[in-house]
């Protein structure tokens, strides 16, 4: 229902011509709210109109990043999603695994959608009557966030599930559902959520508060766990895989990671959910990225959220070493592959000690890939290379795993 109330020159007939969809409609309208003369109504009594009596402005979102295998389905049809594309009422947004989409509203509000989620938008529309904006955004399955600007008196923006629905005012939150299971969740991260079950029962979830619904049942408002924190936060990602270290968080029984190239992380490229404090994710092409780590409870509840920014520079680098005679002599060729972009310089030691201390050979400045040692004597030697890469005007270091090789006496 919308409650209008009337102005000074209004009449049922002049609304209907104006803003009812049917201008025969008004009849609806007069026995619903017992209004005897549909002419003469008194200014400032508020009426009752259903909804799908009024006439609408359909309004457009338009798609903000994707990664990964997305699909958009219109009237049947699969369209091939771009940046920038229109998202129309009715469209059916749905990701795959480790694929990304977010889109945006005229009213900068935006919705993210993570890996294996579906969504379809109910409502995207402007009611005449009164300028009101609808948003209504069905998770069919798996998860969306959004973030919401603040919406007027009458503007509505609502996530609902199978089996629940949550209703804000401005805010940023998430929704979780899992259709085998037939149990939702909504976490609100600012702001506050009105969150209802299917069995009418609703709960307010201020910030660092969510709930979970299961059938007709709705738990009451349990505390969201608080950011987990990096061991490193500031250490240059230059392996081939990332790798993050977490402090370990009590009360959680997993944790969710997300990279992204914008702090908001409407432009997600990677993430993994793990039940230790290791976390190793695919790689990712070099430039500043943000990583979002939270925490997930004992009821699948996801944390409240810490966000860092790091630097990728891809300097992966290993090595193996082989052995030639020539004669009496015996050479060892070590040799060495480098991932990632740049000019760069090598060092290469080769040492008794395991830690590399007080090495045998410690060669700097060396431009090739490869480097050769003549009749070493019997013994065990460790070796590793040093990669120094030169980007941007910055230089980046970073060692092989130490390597073993014995040689044993001639027989």
């Amino acid at each position: 229902m919308v409650l209008y109330p009337m102005r000074e020159g209004d009449s049922l007939y002049e609304l209907a011509q104006q803003h009812f969809r049917r201008i025969e409609d008004y009849a609806i309208v007069q026995r619903l709210n017992r209004i005897g003369n549909p002419r003469r109504i008194a200014i400032g009594r508020s009426i009752r109109i259903p909804k799908h009596l009024l006439r609408y402005e359909p309004v457009t979102a338009h798609i903000i990043s994707f990664r990964g295998a997305v699909q958009l389905r219109r009237d049947g049809r699969l369209l091939t999603v771009s940046p920038g594309m229109a998202v129309h009422e009715g469209d059916e947004l749905a990701t795959a695994a480790n694929s990304f989409v977010s889109m945006g509203l005229p009213d900068q509000s935006a919705v993210a959608l993570p890996s294996q989620s579906r969504v379809t938008v109910r409502r995207l529309r402007k009611l005449s009557l009164t300028g009101a904006v609808e948003r209504l955004f069905a998770v069919e399955q798996g998860r969306a966030k959004a973030i919401v600007s603040p919406l007027n008196e009458a503007d509505e923006f609502r996530i609902s599930t199978p089996i629940s629905v949550s209703a804000v005012r401005g805010t940023e939150f998430r929704i979780r559902y899992d259709a085998a299971g037939k149990q939702a969740a909504t976490e609100t991260l600012s702001g506050e959520v009105t969150m209802a079950s299917s069995g009418e029962v609703s709960r307010d979830l201020p910030a660092g508060f969510g709930a979970v619904a299961a059938g007709t049942e709705l738990s009451a408002p349990v505390a969201l766990l608080p950011p987990p924190r990096l061991t490193n936060p500031g250490e240059t990602q230059d392996q081939r895989e990332l790798a993050f270290e977490l402090e370990p968080l009590p009360g959680a029984k997993a944790y969710h990671v997300q990279i992204a190239q914008d702090a908001g992380f409407l432009d997600v490229a990677t993430e993994t959910t793990v039940q230790t404090t290791e976390v190793r994710l695919p790689p990712i092409e070099d430039g500043t990225w943000f990583v979002r780590v939270a925490a997930i409870d004992g009821h699948g509840l996801e944390g409240m959220y810490e966000t860092y920014g790091f630097q990728r520079r891809l300097n992966d680098i290993s090595g193996t070493a082989t052995e030639t005679r020539t004669g009496d002599y015996r050479q060892y060729l070590f040799r060495w592959r480098v991932m990632g972009d740049g000019e760069r310089q090598f060092r290469f030691q080769l040492s008794r000690q395991e830690d590399g201390s007080d090495p045998v050979v410690d060669e700097v400045g060396l431009t090739e890939q490869s480097f050769a040692v003549t009749d070493l004597p019997p013994g065990t030697y460790y070796w590793r290379v040093m990669a120094l890469q030169f980007v941007d005007g910055e230089v980046h270091e970073n060692w092989s795993p130490t390597e073993r090789l014995t040689i044993s006496p001639d027989q």
